[in-house]
């Protein structure tokens, strides 16, 4: 019995393949497709399927890279010859690694149109002739010199398709079974406003290191912690009082008193040499006169100033087991009652914080969260389920699939063609480019292409403590969002 990772790699490929190909890009390697790859219980699976497959993965991680280099504007380099790990020059290549993926979806795939039967699973009339249309259309859209290279015939693409169409019908039989009542107790998120003031040293030594802040100076950032709470104490209502209104008006008041104690301090010290600058101002003003020019001073000296950040404001939700806030700021907050101000400045790890509590149970989070559990729930017993089936199952991989390899100088890319209706019923809306197909495998070593198979057991529903609204650090406050 073989052992495989968790990991998931699902991918609907019958969804896209009526219009997909795969183009051979330099020297690909040409492999005998008759031989075989793996046996997985008494099931061969010949070289041309298993070679199908990995390239397929191949290419659309490649084209995934392409397309966020397209949309974001910059250069995504990609090369499967790189190390996994550049700061372990014994890691294995970004290749390596997907193809490590790419046998486990391969193995995971099969061993699910195996077990189909013991979840009544079975592919339509019209699936099966999905599969063989797609199949046909991914023949007569490649050339003979990339199906030679691949070692694939249609017989093996159409065996593929109904693989792939089995697969993603079988998510929701796997899952039924799973619990989906969620407690607000195991799901709470509470809501909570904090302002804080870093004490992360901002100066660094002649050898680059940060060189932490003095007690005197600690002393001083704990006194305009405690300068926002005695304010918001001393507001009208504490409970519903604006933490960003609030931090921007102490901002802005300690940004005017560093700018006047600056200014007096460069009259004090520049006194005598001040009364003899003017007097020379006044003879260049005379000749400035006298020639009829003017010399504005804003043109010769940068006079901005800008304002510096004292400290900023959020809010957030978060659970028993967040793991983003500052341990002694959760624990604070966790003692409050909704509306309740914590009575004291927290010192934290790194930042001294003032927290009010707005909701010990948040609704509308905590409810997303109870989605979240149960995704994660299904998620786990999907891919303990293919684990189980992978354990106990005779699965012996051969030499011509360990031959393979996943490198620049062997490299595949995919064109979609939106003219063609998939066997699902959708239409893929990727244009006619290189570009990652909605709905195929997409991923890989490193990281997932948009559009995967939304059933895969690594799918997972927007965390509700993600997002959190965080003042800008600006003279006026905003809101933004904050990872």
């Amino acid at each position: 019995m073989k052992r495989t990772s968790a990991k998931v790699i699902c991918g609907v490929l019958t969804a896209a393949m009526a219009a997909t190909g795969l183009t051979a890009c330099g020297d690909s390697t040409v492999v005998d497709g008759t031989q075989t790859a793996l046996v997985i219980n008494d099931e061969e699976i010949n070289l041309g399927k298993a070679n199908f497959m990995l390239r397929y993965q191949q290419a659309t991680m490649a084209s995934y890279y392409e397309t966020m280099s397209s949309m974001l504007g910059q250069e995504y380099s990609l090369s499967f010859d790189a190390l996994s790990d550049e700061s372990d020059e014994d890691s294995p290549t970004v290749g390596e690694n997907l193809k490590e993926d790419a046998l486990t979806s391969i193995e995971q795939a099969f061993l699910m149109r195996q077990h189909a039967s013991e979840y009544d699973v079975a592919l339509t009339d019209e699936e099966v002739q999905g599969a063989k249309d797609a199949a046909a259309a991914f023949v007569e859209d490649n050339d003979a010199e990339t199906l030679t290279k691949l070692g694939v015939t249609q017989e093996d693409i159409e065996d593929v398709m109904q693989v792939y169409a089995i697969q993603s019908k079988m998510y929701d039989p796997m899952i039924a079974d799973v619990d989906t009542e969620v407690s607000d107790e195991e799901a709470q998120q509470s809501s909570i406003s904090y302002v804080q003031v870093s004490t992360e040293g901002t100066q660094t030594d002649e050898n680059g290191e940060t060189v932490e802040l003095t007690d005197e100076e600690k002393a001083e950032k704990k006194e305009i912690a405690q300068t926002f709470l005695d304010r918001l104490n001393a507001s009208e209502d504490p409970a519903t009082a604006d933490f960003s209104d609030l931090r921007t008006e102490i901002n802005d008041e300690l940004n005017a008193q560093r700018r006047a104690e600056e200014a007096a301090a460069d009259t004090a010290e520049d006194g005598t040499d001040a009364a003899e600058d003017s007097t020379d101002d006044a003879a260049q003003s005379d000749s400035a006169a006298d020639t009829g020019t003017t010399e504005d001073a804003s043109s010769t000296e940068d006079t901005t100033d800008t304002d510096e950040i004292y400290l900023t404001a959020s809010e957030t939700t978060f659970g028993a087991d967040d793991e983003d806030l500052d341990e002694a700021l959760k624990e604070a907050a966790q003692t409050l009652s909704d509306g309740q101000v914590y009575a004291e400045v927290i010192e934290g790890e790194n930042a001294y914080y003032v927290v009010r509590m707005n909701s010990v149970l948040d609704r509308e989070a905590t409810d997303s969260q109870k989605e979240t559990i149960v995704q994660e729930r299904q998620a786990e017993a999907y891919s303990n389920q293919l684990d189980t089936w992978v354990e106990e199952s005779d699965i012996s991989v051969k030499r011509a699939w360990n031959k393979l390899e996943v490198t620049d100088y062997d490299l595949y890319t995919m064109t979609v063609d939106t003219s063609e209706e998939s066997t699902d019923g959708t239409t893929d809306s990727t244009s006619d480019s290189e570009s990652s197909t909605e709905g195929t495998d997409s991923t890989s070593a490193e990281s997932s292409a948009e559009g995967t198979d939304s059933t895969s057991a690594e799918s997972s529903a927007e965390n509700t403590d993600s997002t959190t609204e965080s003042t800008a650090d600006t003279d006026s406050s905003s809101e933004s969002t904050a990872e």
